[in-house]
């Protein structure tokens, strides 16, 4: 009995049409892995943001330092991750289900990744300020938000040095002789719009390095620093969801400043979104561009605020 065996070319046609079939479905599939891990950081998220709420109504509806030092936990100060931390008695939800901002640093500080995720503003008074302005650098420029005033929610509690005390920033406070920097969060009920307020947000940084950089530089410049996971981070939040995760790369050859940063790759920030959560418990994926959206300040309308950091500006 004769049989007939397939052909060379009718192989390479089957090949060719499998090969068609997984360039179309890979990225599918990788799409579907993108949106459950989404998933699953909007859900830690969520879980972190209600617990700033228990924790609010356990102190008569404020919200939790930023930062406090010392602090009846162990190994002294800590940041409001470890602060909200019994009422959700788990570590993994602070990891971002995307990894590390920059895995590759991560371990110079082994264990510290787990604050790294996810972050929130201190108020402008850590500065002495009665709000922030956005700073005219590539990144603010791409987010059109240069020129623009903000604040914040938490506060920061520290009564010895200034944890966070490099460059600039040291000489804020160096009257007091670092010593002193008390501000108290605010509460729900203060808030003007408290379901249109960010608390906390995807980040590379557990401040959005707002503590450790000094005034006008704390939104859209791109941060080098070799001691966190973050180490390339974008100040403020992090778009980790279809974007940059970081600003590594985006810089000149040798590092260069924040002002290097060719306004070609800081537009870049625009392409994917963070996961942020609001001080009425509710939890939401968008843009940086909506995120620091604006309208006229209330006391002056000269200047544009921020409607989701609400400021008395």
């Amino acid at each position: 009995m004769k049989t007939r065996a397939f052909t060379l070319i009718e192989l390479l046609v089957v090949i060719a049409i499998i090969a068609i079939l997984a360039a179309i479905l890979f990225p599918v599939f990788a799409q579907a892995k993108e949106a459950a891990k989404k998933s699953v950081g909007v859900a830690h998220l969520k879980q972190l943001n209600l617990a700033t709420l228990m924790y609010s109504a356990d102190y008569d509806d404020v919200y939790p330092l930023a930062y406090e030092y010392p602090w009846d936990g162990p190994a002294g100060g800590f940041p409001w991750h470890l602060r909200v931390f019994p009422y959700t008695k788990s570590y993994d939800i602070l990891l971002s289900p995307q990894g590390a901002p920059n895995p590759s640093a991560s371990n110079l500080n082994n264990g510290w990744d787990y604050i790294w995720a996810y972050g929130t503003i201190p108020r402008a008074q850590l500065k002495l300020l009665n709000y922030y302005t956005v700073g005219n650098w590539p990144i603010a420029r791409a987010l059109n938000a240069v020129g623009v005033r903000y604040d914040s929610i938490m506060g920061w509690g520290q009564n010895g040095t200034v944890w966070g005390c490099w460059g600039a920033y040291c000489g804020i406070h160096a009257g007091a002789g670092y010593t002193t920097v008390n501000v108290a969060s605010k509460s729900q009920s203060s808030l003007d719009n408290v379901a249109n307020q960010a608390l906390i947000f995807d980040a590379g940084e557990p401040f959005g390095d707002h503590a450790t950089f000094g005034v006008n530089t704390e939104l859209g410049t791109c941060v080098i620093r070799s001691y966190n996971p973050g180490s390339a981070s974008i100040a403020g939040a992090t778009p980790r969801w279809g974007g940059p995760k970081s600003c590594t790369g985006w810089r000149e050859a040798g590092g260069g400043g924040s002002a290097s940063i060719p306004d070609a790759l800081a537009v870049k920030v625009r392409d994917g979104q963070a996961i942020v959560g609001f001080a009425d418990g509710h939890t939401s994926a968008m843009g940086l561009t909506k995120l620091y959206e604006t309208k006229p300040c209330a006391n002056d309308s000269a200047f544009n605020c921020m409607i989701r950091f609400e400021t008395n500006g």
